[in-house]
């Protein structure tokens, strides 16, 4: 049924219970599971990678790949199907599914009580615009 899954992670508290029950999932339906990190640089940042200092981003990313190993080694998910991205987390999420061809994206959604604040703005644009189901989990 889901044969390829995402799951965006912020790589932030909690992340690594969120990626358990990602996993879990994954598994459960015999899917493969691609998990995407995506850095959205301040605009200072922007603009100087836009005037060629591209490097600038690289520290960041280098750190938030460490991360990501240690978390694909810990759940045993392969290199391949780890990705790290430097952009708009909405516009970047919405390309890999499209790219990986998945059929399921799995998102954290925060507790407040109105729709767009409920599942917060980048989980609200997923949902609206991917072409495949979206599963929303709870951060405790």
């Amino acid at each position: 049924m889901y044969a390829n899954i995402l799951h965006a992670t912020d790589l932030k508290e909690n992340h690594f219970a969120m990626c358990q029950k990602a996993a879990a999932i994954a598994k459960a339906f015999g899917g493969t599971l691609h998990l995407l990190h995506v850095i959205e640089p301040p605009a200072s940042l922007q603009l100087a990678q836009g005037l060629g200092f591209a490097e600038l981003g690289n520290p960041v990313k280098d750190d938030a790949v460490t991360v990501m190993s240690i978390l694909g080694e810990a759940l045993g998910i392969p290199v391949a199907q780890q990705h790290v991205e430097i952009g708009s987390i909405k516009q970047l999420a919405l390309k890999k599914v499209k790219e990986l061809g998945c059929e399921l994206v799995i998102l954290g959604s925060h507790a407040p009580s109105h729709l767009p604040a409920f599942l917060g703005s980048t989980a609200h644009a997923v949902v609206h615009h991917a072409p495949c189901d979206v599963l929303t989990l709870r951060m405790r």
